[in-house]
């Protein structure tokens, strides 16, 4: 009788077990920018990379992508791993950082002085299609501003834009194109900060 009452059991939970489709994760992540001129940079000075302004829709792993119509959609197996405005973020200084050019690259959360600030605006970082879904391109627009801390007057400010087709229409597509997309941003940043500097 026990043995009958643990198997029934069994079956009922079993039966109430709902399976979900395993979900992708996609990172945001550059190539390296080797900058095609060599510049001194601000080697005496150093630059905070504050966290980037962004839609809210940025802030969220949810992977987004928007018909021509402007209808907007969120894939259903296939998510961002960090959220766009937090992976760019860490992008932008790793490219700062690696650039070398500046004496000291901080992050936003450090406590320490610096003689500059970049604020970085996303205002577009989407995949695109057409109505029937047969096109797809990326879109990334993206505004930088250098401060000078201790004045808070703008040195410089600039807005980079990439338009690129992918390669397959779907989440990998967007993801890889979007990545080189964002290379593309971060060199033509790199390049226009150390020219502020000469």
């Amino acid at each position: 009788m026990k043995l009958l009452f643990l198997s029934l059991s069994f079956l009922l939970f079993s039966a109430c077990t709902i399976k979900k489709p395993s979900v992708t994760e996609y990172r945001i992540i550059t190539n390296n920018i080797i900058l095609k001129n060599k510049i001194n940079g601000c080697r005496n000075k150093s630059i905070k990379i504050a966290q980037a302004f962004s839609s809210a829709s940025l802030m969220s792993t949810n992977m987004d992508y928007i018909l021509e119509n402007n209808k907007t959609f969120s894939y259903s197996q296939s998510q961002w791993k960090s959220t766009p405005n937090r992976a760019i973020s860490l992008e932008v200084l790793k490219n700062i950082r690696e650039s070398k050019l500046f004496k000291y690259t901080q992050n936003s959360k450090t406590r320490s002085k610096s003689d500059l600030l970049l604020e970085t605006n996303i205002e577009d970082f989407t995949q695109y299609y057409n109505d029937d879904l047969s096109i797809s391109y990326v879109k990334i627009v993206i505004s930088f501003t250098l401060i000078d801390i201790k004045t808070n007057n703008v040195i410089a400010a600039d807005t980079f834009k990439v338009k690129l087709d992918t390669v397959s229409n779907d989440a990998q597509g967007g993801t890889s194109a979007l990545n080189v997309a964002l290379s593309s941003v971060l060199e033509q940043m790199t390049q226009w900060i150390g020219s502020t500097c000469k």
